[in-house]
């Protein structure tokens, strides 16, 4: 299936002022304020209001809302265009994942309150799925939601809430109807995420970002704070998931990394050869390039199916399968490829590539994990994508 990024000059006029204003504004250090690394901090908040300012928060979204009422093929120009520039949307939750669900599901009320503020870039959310027992299957979920009045009492934990730190509001996933069908037993919530009886406590991973732990303890939510019906959140949250795995892994993203590697190859000697001239290393990097083009094409594929109206299922899930996977085996040539050096840190003198490698082998742990397992992922694409038994 053909798929260009660009297709008329108007689109093209629109990536290169995407990409001249990314020249202009981005540094390293906003290139690393994002949930997976150092998080959002001041520079962030004010680059991502920056980027609401010119209406490319809610360019797909109808004016009515906040929204620039564009296409959806600007909003993947604007996609590659800042993974081509190893940046990120600051508010990643609020724009991929609780603003489209609230656009398609949310009330009235709820769309106005919520879909301006995210389109300027002003509020993010944190993502409340995850607890001890229900990591990968949502359904598994303990956290209780009970009826009272016209408020919902919500108490229970969840863990690895990465963005609440610093967000506003927590996308909730909680039981309503613990009783009922799995798929028909939770709901989900916009809760604020300092009310009172929430408390917050931080947990330190391996790749070094802050994720955190969360708990309720009778916390009152409005009912009005309900997204959608009532015991469909888990067809909310298995939307959004999808949507979540297009917009926020592209290939594109890899290649500015393995060019530095090239680079370094080029300028790096070993036993009196240059690095670049080992076959065996020249054969690695070759391949690395191969498999990223494949995926690119992978996912255009996916892409263009959602531009034709299609909902794209399992092969969402496959993108994130190999671009997580990917970005590991690319940290792991990385750390074969300097050797020593690519296990030094940033802040040592001797590190190469700034401790990048290091840091992308600890960090990619983690992208193997959320959004769906690796194993999980391959279980849905034998059923869903081969028609295999389920066992």
């Amino acid at each position: 299936m053909d798929f260009r990024l660009t297709t008329t000059p108007e689109e093209e006029a629109f990536r290169r002022e995407v990409s001249d204003f990314l020249d202009a504004e981005l540094t390293d250090e906003l290139r690393r304020q994002h949930a997976m690394d150092k998080g959002l901090r001041a520079e962030a908040r004010a680059f991502n209001r920056k980027i609401g300012e010119k209406e490319w928060l809610g360019l797909g979204w109808p004016e009515e809302y906040g929204g620039a009422g564009g296409s959806l093929r600007y909003e993947i120009i604007l996609l590659q265009e800042f993974a081509r520039h190893e940046a990120h949307i600051p508010n990643e939750i609020a724009r991929f994942m609780s603003g489209p669900t609230i656009l398609h599901f949310g009330s009235e009320e709820m769309k106005k309150e919520f879909l301006p503020r995210i389109a300027k870039g002003e509020i993010e959310f944190g993502l409340g799925y995850t607890e001890p027992p229900a990591g990968s299957d949502l359904m598994a979920m303990q956290m209780r939601a009970v009826e009272e009045g016209d408020y919902y009492i919500i108490n229970g934990q969840k863990t690895f809430n990465t963005e609440s730190h610093y967000a506003e509001y927590h996308w909730l996933g909680a039981k309503t109807n613990p009783m009922g069908p799995r798929h028909q037993s939770m709901s989900l919530f916009v809760v604020d995420q300092r009310a009172p009886g929430i408390t917050i406590r931080p947990l330190e991973t391996l790749g070094g970002e802050r994720t955190n732990e969360i708990f309720y303890d009778d916390v009152k939510v409005t009912k009005s704070r309900l997204v959608g019906e009532k015991n469909q959140g888990f067809l909310y949250m298995v939307s959004a998931l999808n949507y979540e795995r297009l917009s926020l892994i592209q290939m594109e993203r890899f290649f500015p990394l393995l060019k530095r590697i090239i680079q370094y190859t080029k300028e790096t000697r070993r036993n009196g050869i240059l690095l670049a001239d080992d076959p065996l290393i020249r054969d690695r990097l070759a391949q690395m390039a191969i498999e990223i083009e494949v995926a690119k094409a992978i996912e255009y594929k996916a892409l263009a199916m959602v531009l034709e109206g299609r909902i794209p299922d399992y092969e969402a899930g496959i993108i994130k399968l190999i671009g997580s996977e990917m970005r590991q085996r690319l940290g792991y040539m990385g750390v074969d490829i300097l050797g020593h050096f690519g296990l030094l840190e940033e802040g040592s003198h001797l590190a190469q590539l700034k401790g990048e490698i290091a840091r992308i082998c600890r960090a990619s742990v983690v992208d193997t994990i959320g959004g769906g397992t690796s194993e999980i992922i391959r279980n849905v694409t034998a059923m869903r994508g081969l028609g295999l038994p389920r066992k």
